[in-house]
């Protein structure tokens, strides 16, 4: 970023003093600063993409894991099951 700046006031300065154009000499030294902010933009928005999509990855995990239940892989028992353990002891037979 420094090369860039110091290229940009050697174009500027040359302009103003040799070639007497100070326009052209803007529109030269601006024209990287605009590649450079364009480039970064890109990145950054690259940046946020990931970001986001490593949001969503998280929480469709947490989401698939709260289904399972909290004990992870957790599966009702059957009504068979229920019904036995009322008779062998849970409830009186009547």
């Amino acid at each position: 970023m420094g090369i860039l700046a110091g290229f940009s006031i050697l174009i500027v300065v040359y302009s103003f003093i040799i070639v007497q154009q100070i326009l052209l000499g803007l529109i030269v030294a601006v024209v990287p600063w605009l590649l450079y902010l364009v480039v970064r933009f890109v990145l950054t928005l690259e940046r946020i993409a990931t970001a986001l999509e490593r949001l969503a990855t998280a929480r469709t995990r947490e989401s698939e894991s709260a289904a399972a239940g909290p004990a992870g892989d957790y599966q009702r028992p059957s009504e068979s099951h229920d019904r036995d353990r009322e008779a062998d002891g849970g409830v009186e037979n009547e």
